[in-house]
């Protein structure tokens, strides 16, 4: 296990990390970190390290970079790789633009060279054409069908850019799964809080592999970082998806 380089070569626990976060107000940090601690999933249901990731996801989409670099350390003392941790990142570039993605990725790079870590990218995926196919298998033509009305040619080139960018650029990086990338854009979804592509994305992380389980347990991890309501009505849309497919 990596030793915590910046809080004196201790495990983080979550509530070091909110003391970190909340430095300057230990009365909250005393009610938010153990809080923090009731909400981790089931180690059945959660790959080891999505739990780390999810918080990153979270404070990617956010914008929240202020200590960022504790959850960077936590991240890495739960044996996320710099490639898992770099790809998760770069897998919301699609979902949310590049700006928040490059501030994200300023403290990642500043943590791995600090403690002398390099990712290990797998190789690229053969087959040139494996985004579009997953996107084919798991969304059909949905997307095209809905913006096909749209003037001066933007009907034909957003679902284009979609396809090609969103999919077939990211997806045929093998250092994530298909059934990863699908879970971890879910989870900036939900904190985006766009319905539409939650529904959408939840029923397409399950026939990507994700179980119900896994994916409202994933959902759970965000709660800290973005509440109750949005939680409730997130994993609501997981089950009623499961539930649909299902009939």
């Amino acid at each position: 296990m990596r030793a915590l380089r910046p809080l004196g070569g201790f495990f983080m626990t979550d509530s070091d990390l909110m003391n970190t976060w909340l430095a300057d107000d230990p009365e909250l940090a005393a009610l938010v970190g153990p809080f923090l601690t009731t909400t981790n999933a089931p180690k059945t249901v959660l790959p080891a390290g999505d739990r780390e990731l999810i918080g990153l996801i979270a404070l990617t989409v956010q914008g929240s970079l202020t200590h960022f670099q504790a959850n960077v350390n936590q991240a890495l003392q739960a044996g996320v790789t710099p490639a898992r941790l770099l790809e998760t990142i770069y897998q919301l570039t699609p979902v949310i633009g590049y700006p928040k993605v490059a501030g994200a990725l300023t403290a990642i790079h500043a943590e791995l060279a600090a403690d002398k870590l390099a990712p290990d990218f797998k190789p690229l995926l053969s087959d040139e054409q494996h985004g579009v196919k997953v996107q084919a298998n798991l969304y059909g033509t949905e997307i095209k069908n809905l913006l096909a009305a749209l003037p001066a040619g933007a009907g034909t080139a957003l679902p284009q850019w979609l396809t090609q960018h969103f999919f077939n650029d990211y997806y045929r990086r093998s250092t994530l799964t298909t059934a990863q990338r699908e879970r971890y854009e879910l989870m900036a979804l939900i904190t985006l809080n766009v319905d539409f592509q939650i529904k959408a994305h939840a029923r397409g992380s399950l026939k990507a592999g994700n179980s119900a389980a896994t994916l409202v347990w994933a959902a759970i991890q965000l709660l800290p970082y973005i509440g109750f309501p949005l939680i409730i009505n997130s994993v609501r849309q997981i089950q009623a998806a499961a539930e649909a497919l299902n009939d």
